[in-house]
C-alpha cells in the first residue's frame, strides 16, 4: 500500500487533481496546445505524460506535473500507450469490420450477429482492462503487463470495488469534458486533457491504496 495516497477514492478529488496546482494548470495547457499544433504527435505525448505523472504519483515523486520532461522519454511511453490501445481493441475492430463488410456484400445471418456480438464484447472487455494494464505499467514499470491481456483482467477484478468507482470517474470526467467543446470547439483539447489526467489519477488510487495490494 502507498501511504501516500488518498485514503478514499473521491470524484472531488480526481476532478480537482490535475488543477490543484500551478504545474498541473500549465500541463493542461500544454497538453492542449500540443494536441491542436502537434496532432498525432501532440496525442502521443499526451499519452506519455499521462504515464509519467502516475508513476510520480505511485513513488510520491512531486511535482506530479513536468511539462512532459523528458520529451523523448514521454514520447516513447506514448507510443507504447498507443501501440497497447490498438492492439487490445484490434480484435474488436477486426469482428466489427467483417460484420460491416458483410452488411455491404450480403444477407445478414446467424453467424454474422455472433460475430458483431463477439465484438461488442470483445470491445468491453479490452476498454474494461486497458485503464488497469496501463496502470501497472506506469507505476511499476513493468511491460510484461502490457502483453498479458488474462493478467491484466485478473488485476482489474481483484481491485474491482474500487476498480468500477474509478471507471464512474473517468466516464463522468470525458463527459464534462465534452463541455469544451462551448468555448469554440477548441477548448475540448484542453478539457479532454484535463479529464485524461483524472482517468490516470482516479486508476492509480483504485489499483494501489487498497488493503488488498498488501497481499501482492
Amino acid at each position: 500500500m502507498k501511504n501516500h495516497l488518498p485514503k478514499k477514492l473521491t470524484f472531488q478529488e480526481s476532478f480537482l487533481f490535475p488543477i490543484d496546482t500551478p504545474e498541473g494548470r500549465r500541463d493542461i495547457i500544454i497538453g492542449g496546445l500540443a494536441v491542436i499544433f502537434l496532432l498525432p504527435i501532440g496525442w502521443i505525448l499526451n499519452l506519455g505524460a499521462r504515464l509519467d505523472v502516475v508513476n510520480r504519483l505511485y513513488l510520491g515523486q512531486k511535482p506530479y506535473f513536468r511539462g512532459m520532461k523528458p520529451i523523448r522519454h514521454t514520447f516513447k511511453r506514448g507510443c507504447i500507450s498507443a501501440i497497447t490501445i490498438f492492439t487490445y481493441l484490434l480484435p474488436a475492430n477486426l469482428c466489427f469490420g467483417f460484420f460491416a463488410g458483410r452488411i455491404a456484400t450480403s444477407t445478414i445471418d446467424t453467424l454474422d450477429i455472433f460475430i458483431a456480438l463477439l465484438g461488442f464484447a470483445l470491445f468491453i472487455l479490452g476498454v474494461f482492462t486497458l485503464p488497469g494494464c496501463m496502470t501497472v505499467y506506469a507505476c511499476e514499470e513493468d511491460p510484461k503487463i502490457l502483453w498479458d491481456p488474462l493478467r491484466a483482467f485478473q488485476r482489474a477484478w481483484r481491485h474491482r470495488k474500487l476498480y468500477f468507482t474509478a471507471w464512474m470517474i473517468a466516464l463522468s470526467s470525458i463527459m464534462i469534458s465534452f463541455f469544451g467543446l462551448l468555448f469554440f470547439v477548441v477548448g475540448f483539447f484542453f478539457s479532454s486533457v484535463w479529464a485524461w489526467e483524472v482517468v490516470g489519477y482516479a486508476f492509480t488510487v483504485a489499483m494501489y491504496n487498497e488493503p488488498l495490494n498488501e497481499k501482492e
